[in-house]
C-alpha cells in the first residue's frame, strides 16, 4: 500500500487537529505533522491527536532542519530532545542521514526516541509495548540544490542500516527527467522508500511513485499550505490524477511543454480516462524549450519501457521538435502531420515505435467553419487573419488555404510568418500592421499565447480593429473568455474560444490512443468543471 500522506503544520492545537479532519475527509490515510512547522502546542496535545485518531491512520513526526529545508533553526541536541518527547505519540520518526551519521550518541538516543513508551498512553487498550514495537525509523535526505552528486551511493548506505524501516530521499528536480532516476531507484529498492524531484518539474515522481510501490507521496492539505516545494494537494492527486485507480499495470500519458503548469489536459484526459474505465494516467511533462531538451527526454522515455508511456500531446514550443525527432528516428507520421509539418500528437507502440499525429488540423478546420456559418464551404472565400507563427498556426493557416480562404499571417517574429506564408501559399504582414490588417479581415485567428494566463488584460489586436464584426477564434483556452473574445462579443461578433480548439482535438488523441470515441463537448464540461476550481 503506497500511503497518502498528509503533511500538517499551524499554530495550536485546534487548528491542527482541524486541518487533519480536513485531509482524512479528503482521501488523506496517513499524516505527517511536521513539528518545526507547528506551534503552540504540547507534549500532551501530541498525544491527543493521537488518541483522536483511528488506529490504521499511522503518524510520522518530522522535525526537518533548516539545512534541508525545514524551519527547525535550534540546536540538533535540542531537536533530538524534542524528537524523544514526542517518539511516544507516533508511529514513524523521520531522522535525516546527516543526523544519524553525527555520533553513535546521536543514534542512542534516536533510538531512545523509537523505545520510548508513554505510561498514559493506552490507545485503544493497547499496552505501551505494543506501541512501540510499531514505531518505526524513517531516514531522510533533503537537498533543495538539486541531485545529491553520490545520490545512488548515499540511498544505499541508508537503506543498508539496520534500524532504518523506511528511505526517503527529496532533490529540486533540474528537469523532468530526474522523475526518471527517483522511479529508477524506488523499482528497485531493497526497502519501502519514498523518492522525491521537488519543484515545478517533479510532479511525475510525486504522481507515479505508487506504480511503483512506494512508501507514500506527501501531499498539501490546500494550495495555501504546502510544506515543500511542488507539493500537490490531496484533492489534485485523487481527483486530477486518479490517484485511487494507479497501478503497477497503469498506463502512462502525458503533455510535453513549456510552459505547463496552465494546462488543463491531464484534468481532462483522466477524466476521460476515468469514465471510459481505462487504467490510464495522465501527466504533465515540462521540456524546456528547444530540439535538444525534447529529444532527450524521448529518448529517455523509450529506453525505460518499464515506465509504461503509451502516448503524448505535445504543445508550445515543441511541436515542431516532435515533427524533426521523429523523422530523425524512424517513426511514423500521418499525412495530416506531414502537411501540416508539426506533431500534436505521439502515440507509442508496443514495440516503441513512435507514430506523430496532427490532430489540430481538423479541430481548427471545425472551429473556423463554425465561427463563419458552418458547413464544407463555410471558408471558401474568406479573408483571414492569423496571429501566430508556431504549431496551431501552422495547422490553421493549412485548414485555410486546403479550403480556398486566404491566410494574412503576423507574427511578433516577422521572419517566421514570412516564412510560414511562403510555405502555406499564404501572405505575411510585418505584426506592427496587425491592426490595420485585421479591420479588413473577415475572420481573425488568434494562435498568438498573447492573452493566456496570467497575462489576462492582454488581447493581440485591439478593440477599434473588430469594430466591423469579423469572425473571430481565440486558440487560447485559459481564460475562456479571452480579452479578445470579451471585446469580439462586445462589438456583436460571432466566436469561437480555444476550449472548443481544445477539446476537438483532444477528442482526437483520446481516440488515437484507446481506439474509442469520446464526445468533444463531453471534454469541454471536463475542462469547465477543473477551470471551476481554480
Amino acid at each position: 500500500m503506497t500511503r497518502l500522506i498528509a503533511s500538517i503544520g499551524g499554530e495550536g492545537a485546534g487548528e491542527i487537529r482541524n486541518r487533519i479532519d480536513a485531509a482524512l475527509a479528503r482521501g488523506a490515510d496517513a499524516i505527517e505533522l511536521r513539528a518545526d512547522l507547528i506551534g503552540g502546542m504540547s507534549a500532551d496535545d501530541y498525544r491527543a491527536v493521537r488518541l483522536q485518531l483511528p488506529d490504521d491512520v499511522p503518524i510520522i513526526l518530522t522535525i526537518r532542519s533548516a539545512r534541508e529545508g525545514g524551519q527547525w533553526d535550534g540546536g540538533d541536541d535540542e531537536r533530538v530532545s524534542r524528537l524523544i518527547e514526542l517518539g511516544p505519540f507516533a508511529d514513524y520518526i523521520d531522522v535525516e542521514l546527516e543526523l544519524w551519521r553525527r555520533s553513535a550518541n546521536v543514534r542512542q538516543k534516536i533510538g531512545l526516541a523509537l523505545r520510548r513508551a508513554d505510561p498514559a498512553y493506552g490507545h485503544g487498550g493497547e499496552d505501551a509495548s505494543t506501541l512501540v514495537r510499531r514505531r518505526k525509523l524513517i531516514l531522510s535526505r533533503h537537498d533543495a540544490s538539486g541531485r545529491p552528486p553520490t545520490l545512488q551511493k548515499e540511498y544505499l548506505s541508508a537503506a543498508g542500516q539496520n534500524a532504518c524501516a523506511v528511505v526517503k530521499f527529496a532533490w529540486t528536480a533540474r528537469s523532468v527527467r530526474d522523475n526518471f532516476e527517483a522511479l529508477e531507484l524506488l523499482r528497485e529498492a531493497p526497502k519501502p522508500s519514498v523518492m522525491i524531484c521537488m519543484g515545478a518539474d517533479g510532479d511525475m515522481s510525486r504522481i507515479v511513485a505508487k506504480k511503483f510501490g512506494a512508501f507514500g507521496t506527501f501531499a498539501a492539505l490546500d494550495a495555501t499550505h504546502q510544506t515543500a516545494p511542488g507539493q500537490l494537494t490531496i484533492e489534485e492527486l485523487k481527483r486530477d490524477y486518479r490517484w485511487d485507480a494507479i497501478d503497477p499495470s497503469t498506463e502512462l500519458y502525458g503533455v510535453i511543454a513549456d510552459p505547463v503548469t496552465h494546462s488543463l489536459s491531464p484534468a481532462v484526459h483522466n477524466a476521460a480516462f476515468e469514465q471510459a474505465g481505462m487504467n490510464r494516467l495522465y501527466l504533465k511533462c515540462p521540456v524546456r524549450a528547444g530540439h535538444e531538451s525534447f529529444k532527450a527526454f524521448l529518448v529517455e522515455v523509450r529506453s525505460r519501457p518499464w515506465l509504461g508511456f503509451r502516448g503524448f500531446s505535445v504543445t508550445i514550443p515543441h511541436k515542431e521538435n516532435a515533427l524533426r525527432h521523429l523523422d530523425e528516428c524512424g517513426g511514423r507520421l500521418t499525412d495530416d502531420a506531414r502537411r501540416v509539418g508539426a506533431v500534436n500528437t505521439i502515440a507509442i507502440d508496443d514495440d516503441a515505435t513512435l507514430t506523430g499525429h496532427n490532430t489540430d488540423l481538423a479541430a481548427a478546420v471545425a472551429c473556423m467553419e463554425a465561427a463563419c456559418g458552418g458547413g464544407v464551404d463555410a471558408l471558401r472565400g474568406r479573408h483571414a487573419l492569423v496571429l501566430g507563427a508556431g504549431g496551431v498556426a501552422r495547422a490553421v493557416v493549412a485548414g485555410l488555404i486546403d479550403r480556398g480562404a486566404s491566410a494574412l499571417i503576423a507574427n511578433r517574429t516577422d521572419a517566421r510568418a514570412t516564412a510560414l506564408a511562403a510555405e502555406f501559399g499564404g501572405a505575411a504582414v510585418a505584426w506592427a500592421q496587425r491592426h490595420r490588417s485585421a479591420s479588413r479581415a473577415d475572420l481573425i485567428v488568434n494562435c498568438s499565447s498573447v492573452g493566456m494566463w496570467p497575462n489576462v488584460d492582454q488581447s493581440p489586436i485591439s478593440a477599434d480593429a473588430i469594430s466591423h464584426g469579423p469572425a473571430v477564434v481565440d486558440a487560447v483556452y485559459r481564460p475562456r473568455k479571452t480579452r479578445l473574445l470579451s471585446d469580439a462579443m462586445a462589438r456583436r461578433c460571432v466566436t469561437v474560444d480555444g476550449l472548443a480548439m481544445f477539446a476537438r482535438q483532444a477528442a482526437e488523441q483520446f481516440r488515437i490512443w484507446t481506439g474509442q470515441q469520446v464526445d468533444w463537448d463531453q471534454l469541454v464540461q471536463f475542462a469547465d468543471d477543473r477551470l471551476s476550481r481554480v
